[in-house]
C-alpha cells in the first residue's frame, strides 16, 4: 500500500499511540462475525519474520500480503470461506502463523467487549484455527507492521522524513 492511500491520521494515531495501537480486524469465521484486535509486531518480532521470508521465501512483507490477498480473492470466487493453506508453501504458512500469534491482541465477545489475550492464548488459538484463518490474521498484522514502518516517514514521527 503506498502513502499515498494511508489515512494521515491513522499514521498520526500511530505515532503517538506506538506499541499500543490496536487495529481491529473484522472476518468471518465458519460461519460467525468475529473481530480480532491485533497490533504491530515490535522489531524484534518483525524482523525475524520479514528475514525468513527473505532469505528462505524471496518476498518482503509487501509480497507476503499480496499473496495472502491473491489466495482470498481466489477463495472468494471459488465460493469457500477462507484460503486454502494446503496451496501454499508449508514454512510461508507457518511465517504467517507466528505473525498471527505475536499480533493477535484481543478479540471482541458477544457483548461487544474487547477480550485481551495473553501471547500464551494467542498463541494457542492461532494453532486451534482450521483453514486459513491464521494466515489472514498474519498477513494483516504484516499489513500493519508495514504501516508502523511507513510511520517513520510521516512528519513529526519519530522517525522523521
Amino acid at each position: 500500500m503506498s502513502d499515498s492511500t494511508k489515512s494521515e491520521s491513522k499514521l498520526y494515531e500511530m505515532c503517538v499511540r506506538g506499541r499500543d495501537y490496536r487495529e481491529d480486524y473484522p472476518f468471518e469465521m465458519m460461519g460467525e462475525d468475529v473481530t480480532a484486535s491485533i497490533a504491530p509486531l515490535p522489531d524484534e518480532q518483525f524482523l525475524p519474520v520479514a528475514s525468513f521470508l527473505k532469505e528462505h521465501l524471496d518476498m518482503d512483507e509487501e509480497d507476503a500480503v499480496a499473496q495472502i490477498e491473491d489466495a482470498k480473492a481466489d477463495a472468494a470466487a471459488d465460493d469457500e470461506d477462507t484460503i486454502d493453506i494446503s496451496k501454499m508453501d508449508t514454512e510461508f504458512v507457518a511465517a504467517m502463523q507466528r505473525a498471527g500469534a505475536a499480533g493477535l491482541k484481543g478479540s471482541y465477545s458477544a457483548d461487544g467487549e474487547l477480550i485481551e489475550h495473553t501471547e500464551d492464548e494467542a498463541e494457542a488459538m492461532i494453532g486451534m484455527m482450521v483453514g486459513g484463518y491464521s494466515v489472514e490474521i498474519g498477513g494483516k498484522v504484516l499489513e500493519l507492521s508495514g504501516d508502523v514502518r511507513d510511520v517513520e516517514k510521516f512528519p513529526g514521527s519519530r522517525g522523521g522524513q
